[in-house]
């Protein structure tokens, strides 16, 4: 209902400003001036179910429409805008100075190999973490860690026989809660309790292998037992308002370090915050993904802006295994033309976006083998082209979710027009059966 009430004062003109997510891209909206789209860059803007537009590049099609500005905002641009103001299709306008002057935060890279070295094992926090955190705590100051992954462990391992528990719905691992001592499916929200004993080789001792927020904040609390703690993640901000309650918490300084996934990450800003640790820095470049470097070196820049936003110049910490990397040593210093530099050859090298257009054709269905037939099938009817590159079919990096089994077919092209012809051919030559489902994601943001 409120919604229906702002959408009739918008068109009736007594709002002539609008705020609002992706839809409000679509708002009726009349002698519109000037959209801004703030941290353009940001997946969210895509939507995943049908109709899958990007409201950036509807804004910039709205706005081309209505005859006004649009601006698209962010640090860290997306890849594809980034080309678009390089080749003069867009105006770069670029901000050189943080506001109202503040100084740059001092970035370190904390190489782990050398923390694995010395003790044999993948710590949590290194030395030098722990020693800056208890010294901005000494001082009055305020922290924020940041791993983008939930849970206590995302592992649970028999340690005789190596067996992993798996989501019978899923193909991904279940992730320890110890908060309920439970292990839960983070694709389709199963959950049960560990086994008394592996089913494999009946050991009843499990291992709980790789971090989450929850042993973070387990482990934090050990070491800094004099602060105030409290970890913000989809487990605890379920609760309508609670998110807005921990960051007022956090505001009033109520909370000394404060642990949490990427919804920490973007857009908070905290004068008291000093210093800012990123944990397993280097675990988004694993994904199989060409945008894995692009989204690692985003999430290192952006929670890297959170500190430091006050009179006190702040510090940042990066803990990686791979302290070589372009998007690591790029972000140290958020030389965004640097790595925008290095990523856009390897893109132009292999014609991935900016310098084509990607589709990607989903298929599923609780039959494994009928949806492999029909997507071998549809690509046959698609057929081979010198105007696009064509991957697959094949089955999808997360090939199995809520039962349903996942292939994929992609296309790489610069003629969008011209593959979108063939795709809408080979859907009337080779309609899906009965009990498969068929997504078109074109310009897709998510291949996984």
């Amino acid at each position: 209902m409120a919604r229906h009430d702002e959408w009739h004062r918008i068109q009736e003109g007594k709002a002539r400003v609008v705020v609002g997510p992706r839809s409000a891209v679509f708002a009726p909206v009349e002698n519109l001036g000037v959209i801004i789209v703030d941290e353009e860059h940001e997946p969210s803007y895509k939507q995943e179910e049908a109709p899958r537009y990007n409201a950036r590049d509807v804004a910039v099609m709205r706005a081309n429409i209505e005859h006004c500005a649009v601006v698209l905002g962010s640090a860290t641009p997306s890849l594809e805008s980034w080309h678009n103001a390089q080749n003069g299709k867009y105006q770069l306008a670029s901000m050189t100075r943080r506001a109202v002057d503040m100084t740059m935060p001092r970035t370190e890279i904390v190489d782990m190999r050398a923390e694995v070295a010395k003790t044999g094992m993948l710590p949590v926090f290194s030395e030098r973490l722990i020693a800056a955190v208890k010294t901005r705590l000494q001082n009055g100051e305020q922290v924020m860690l940041f791993l983008n992954r939930r849970g206590y462990a995302p592992h649970v391992i028999c340690g005789k026989c190596g067996h992993v528990e798996k989501c019978a719905d899923c193909s991904v691992g279940m992730t320890y809660h110890a908060a309920d001592d439970i292990m839960r499916c983070h694709m389709c929200g199963y959950f049960c309790k560990v086994p008394a004993a592996c089913p494999e080789c009946g050991n009843p001792e499990y291992k709980y292998s790789g971090i989450g927020t929850q042993r973070v904040e387990t482990i934090a609390r050990r070491i800094f037992p004099k602060a105030s703690i409290q970890r913000m993640d989809a487990d605890v901000t379920s609760r309508k308002y609670s998110h807005q309650e921990i960051l007022d918490r956090f505001r009033a300084r109520k909370i000394d370090i404060l642990i949490g996934t990427q919804m920490i990450a973007k857009g908070l800003d905290f004068p008291n915050v000093t210093l800012a640790g990123i944990l397993n820095a280097d675990s988004g470049l694993a994904m199989p993904d060409f945008r894995a470097s692009e989204r690692t070196f985003q999430l290192i820049a952006q929670m890297a802006g959170r500190s430091g936003r006050g009179s006190t110049q702040g510090e940042v910490f990066v803990q990686t295994l791979s302290p070589g990397h372009p998007a690591i040593v790029h972000a140290k210093t958020e030389d965004y033309a640097g790595f925008s530099g290095i990523e856009m050859a390897e893109r132009r090298e292999l014609s991935y976006p900016p310098f084509s257009r990607f589709i990607c054709i989903t298929f599923r269905s609780e039959n494994e083998t009928a949806v492999a037939e029909y997507a071998r099938r549809f690509a046959h009817a698609i057929g081979q082209s010198a105007h696009y590159r064509m991957g697959g079919p094949c089955p999808a990096p997360l090939e199995k979710i809520k039962k349903n089994w996942r292939y994929q077919l992609t296309m790489f092209g610069e003629k969008i027009g011209f593959m979108s012809k063939r795709i809408r051919a080979a859907t009337a030559a080779a309609p899906p059966p009965s009990g498969i489902h068929l997504a078109i994601d074109i310009d897709s943001l998510n291949s996984l």
